[in-house]
């Protein structure tokens, strides 16, 4: 096969395997990753696939550029979900007949067949533990991040009271979410690229957990702060994956003519993260001081409805 061709042919593959599936694109970065990752290190495939951690996992431009050229031949349509997503499918009738050496075949054929296409976070999370070069990342990513996105989700926005309407009490819930965010500080990159970002965080983790304490104490404006709290948090991810991808343990060779620029972006990110997270430390302090009123102070609603604002804005 073509040197051309081979990510193009390990993307129908997939599909060849199940041909009703139906994928994001991050899906397919990410078993095409498992499939690289489960090749012996002598397969010359593995060559093909070359990765940089990025926002979302493991990434590839060449899988990104073979799904696009997929798509233009007619190989690959993207079809609209209702959430407003799309997702990847293979047309009934691809134009041209394609082919994968035996060994990558194989290791396709054992990860697709295995994978719940319902549940691709659940396939996206052993990733992160498995893989990531930093155990910083899973226990963020996967342990925290996630978590705090489904407290959100369970605690309707406008809802006056976080646990109104639910049998589960606010407090355990937030315990676990103030017990993961230390853990994750516990194991920070501790490498000189992150020494800014660190004591970001370090700084972050401080306003998280007087957040937290509020949220427990007051929950008529709780729903506020752990939004700009969770806002924060996804900023800090942000930031860090700019970053992480530099490292030597980020990326592969392929890769290393964009480290210049990949470290301007990361500065940029750093710049644009300061004073956020300072915003936000001064937001939780602002509460504070009205949050004994248990009805949150007209002032400090303005500057954390603001920060919200400008952070989904």
């Amino acid at each position: 096969m073509p040197r051309s061709e081979v990510v193009p042919g390990l993307i129908q593959q997939i599909y060849r395997v199940r041909p009703d599936l139906k994928l994001s694109k991050t899906a397919v970065h990410e078993i095409l990753f498992k499939v690289r990752a489960t090749l012996p290190e002598n397969d010359p495939d593995r060559k093909y696939l070359p990765y940089y951690w990025y926002n979302y996992g493991p990434y590839s431009e060449v899988v990104e550029s073979s799904i696009e050229a997929l798509k233009v031949r007619g190989i690959l349509r993207e079809v609209p979900t209702q959430t407003g997503k799309s997702l990847l499918i293979l047309n009934e009738r691809p134009p041209n007949p394609f082919c994968v050496c035996e060994d990558a075949s194989a290791v396709i054929g054992r990860i697709v067949r295995e994978i719940d296409p319902y549940h691709m976070e659940a396939f996206v999370h052993r990733i992160y533990r498995d893989y990531a070069p930093y155990a910083f990342m899973p226990r963020y990513k996967v342990d925290f991040l996630v978590p705090f996105k489904g407290y959100r989700a369970s605690r309707p926005e406008g809802q006056r009271t976080l646990n109104q309407f639910l049998n589960e009490p606010v407090t355990p819930g937030l315990d676990r979410l103030e017990d993961a965010l230390y853990e994750c500080e516990a194991v920070l990159v501790e490498e000189p690229l992150f020494e800014e970002f660190n004591d970001e965080f370090t700084a972050y983790v401080s306003g998280a957990g007087k957040a937290f304490e509020i949220a427990r104490e007051d929950e008529t404006g709780a729903n506020l702060i752990v939004e700009a709290t969770y806002a924060s948090a996804v900023d800090l991810w942000y930031a860090f994956a700019r970053g992480v991808r530099i490292l030597d343990r980020g990326h592969d060779e392929y890769y290393n003519g964009r480290l210049r620029q990949w470290e301007r972006e990361y500065r940029e990110s750093l710049r644009a993260l300061v004073p956020k997270v300072s915003a936000y430390n001064r937001s939780v302090r602002e509460y504070a001081r009205h949050a004994p009123s248990r009805e949150p102070g007209a002032r400090s609603t303005k500057i954390l409805s603001s920060l919200i604002e400008g952070y989904f804005s």
